[in-house]
């Protein structure tokens, strides 16, 4: 072979043939795939399906007879859930607890179950990193104030100019409707209220009876289930899915949409929990 041609696999890069990692040289640890911030508000924020890069030596998950699999991307919603934290300390000066998964979905789902995540017990260590820090934070937002909220931000494209709201049917959210009723969840100084006086659609809507029941599809998973207010945990939980429209990149969507959630979560901090201890 002449010394001045280049080696096949090279060349090939080079040419954009090959497979890429959009794992970071550094990223050798399960901590490094998970984006973690301590808080000092009663508010934690979740982005379990917004990752992007390859867990290594994990293989992609099958699915074989699970109800419900998936393993598609809810693009940018990591990105969402950065803005939103950022922008929700310069109004309450104070920070969210933050756990954002930046691994791929395909190779866990860290909105499931153990026995439903993975496949492969390499995988464990991924989401011991997510959830270890999500149940912290919990823990210690029970611990120093008493009670708490937990926004699980994910997409959806069934309705995508809408955010659909997932409480099972106002399960996760239980000490919030006994201490305020309704209108903490869907009134006009809600989370979800304020961001439908805003302009944003909310399903269901924030109008509707409180008994009308959420889409099916979008109710809420296994983290509002296992973190939420009817838990030992006590901290009010809803699952946010965000429309596909209100993520859009290249429209700068996502952008505001975080800038708007932060305003609402401020307004609703301050009138539901303010006070706490």
């Amino acid at each position: 072979m002449s010394r001045y041609l280049l080696p096949l696999t090279l060349l090939l890069a080079l040419i954009g043939l090959l497979p890429r990692s959009t794992a970071a040289p550094g990223d050798t640890k399960p901590e490094d795939f998970v984006v973690v911030q301590k808080g000092t508000l009663p508010i934690i924020v979740s982005a379990p399906h917004g990752g992007l890069k390859k867990v290594p030596d994990v293989p992609e998950r099958l699915g074989v007879g699970i109800a419900n699999f998936a393993t598609v991307l809810d693009a940018h919603t990591a990105e969402i859930t950065e803005k939103f934290a950022a922008e929700l300390e310069k109004r309450l000066d104070g920070k969210p607890w933050v756990v954002i998964a930046r691994f791929e979905r395909k190779y866990l789902d860290v909105n499931r179950p153990r026995d439903l995540s993975y496949e492969s017990e390499k995988a464990k260590p991924y989401y011991d990193a997510y959830h270890g820090p999500l149940e912290a934070a919990c823990k210690a937002v029970k611990e120093k104030f008493g009670r708490g909220i937990l926004l699980d931000i994910h997409g959806q494209g069934e309705f995508p100019g809408s955010i659909c709201r997932g409480t099972q049917n106002g399960k996760t959210v239980t000490l919030l409707r006994d201490r305020y009723g309704w209108q903490s969840v869907t009134g006009k100084k809600s989370i979800l209220g304020v961001l439908q006086n805003s302009g944003y659609k909310i399903v269901p809507s924030c109008d509707a009876d409180p008994k009308t029941k959420e889409e099916a599809k979008y109710v809420g998973n296994y983290i509002v289930s296992n973190y939420g207010s009817h838990t030992g945990y006590g901290i009010d939980a809803i699952q946010l899915e965000i429309g596909t429209y209100l993520r859009d990149r290249d429209k700068a969507k996502y952008a505001k949409t975080a800038t708007d959630l932060a305003d609402a979560v401020a307004i609703f901090h301050d009138e539901y929990l303010k006070d706490a201890k």
